[in-house]
């Protein structure tokens, strides 16, 4: 098995790079995205962002890059590329910690057979998922749960992004122990912070509570 964890999401957006900036920092770790759909609104891509947010990190390049920020098996398409998940990297004999960040939430399709949730078992890396605090987050985190509980995924435990929100985070708890079947572990709730510098994110690190 890797050392390291695979970052995954409830849904878009959530903040798994940011997550993923804060465990490369705090672990000195690699970095890896195997498909990157897309650029943000100042053409970055993710691993862009890692760059800009850790102290010279070591990231593995994409193996799949495509123009458009849709599901990675939509993507594809569009550029005539088929995803084949041979054309990852194995990160085979790597001594550091590796953070390998998905695409979206778990059940985004990759190709015509597999999903983002199949990847963790791929890669061997224990599941964080990275959930908001806002409406509608206790459904797709139970959701997410029950799809990790029916492919045997390990979860090393949740973070959330956002305001604390003490109902809603004890009722994912709860429910989502029924579901996993296990103890849920939220390793940090971290505030939404607008333009974050490479400070303002090492600020985070004290947040995780790691048992790992």
């Amino acid at each position: 098995m890797n050392k390291g964890f695979f970052i995954t999401g409830t849904d878009t957006n959530v903040g798994k790079t940011i997550v993923s900036a804060i465990l490369v920092n705090k672990f000195n770790a690699v970095y890896y995205k195997p498909i990157q759909c897309g650029v943000d609104l100042n053409g970055n891509i993710d691993s862009d962002i890692i760059k800009k947010l850790c102290h010279k990190p070591t990231i593995i390049e994409e193996s799949y890059r495509f123009k458009n920020a849709l599901s990675p098996n939509i993507a594809s398409k569009r550029e005539n590329i088929k995803v084949n998940h041979l054309n990852f990297n194995k990160l085979n004999n790597i001594e550091k910690r590796v953070i390998v960040e998905g695409a979206g939430g778990l059940q985004v399709p990759i190709n015509e057979s597999l999903f983002v949730s199949d990847l963790p078992l791929l890669f061997e890396l224990p599941v964080i998922l990275v959930c908001k605090t806002e409406l509608g987050t206790i459904n797709h985190t139970l959701m997410s749960l029950q799809i990790l509980k029916e492919k045997k995924i390990n979860l090393a435990g949740l973070v959330f992004n956002g305001k604390k929100n003490h109902e809603t985070l004890g009722t994912i708890l709860s429910f989502g122990k029924k579901i996993y079947g296990k103890k849920i572990t939220v390793l940090a709730n971290i505030p939404f912070i607008q333009n974050l510098t490479f400070k303002k994110l090492n600020d985070l690190i004290n947040n995780f509570s790691f048992k790992h």
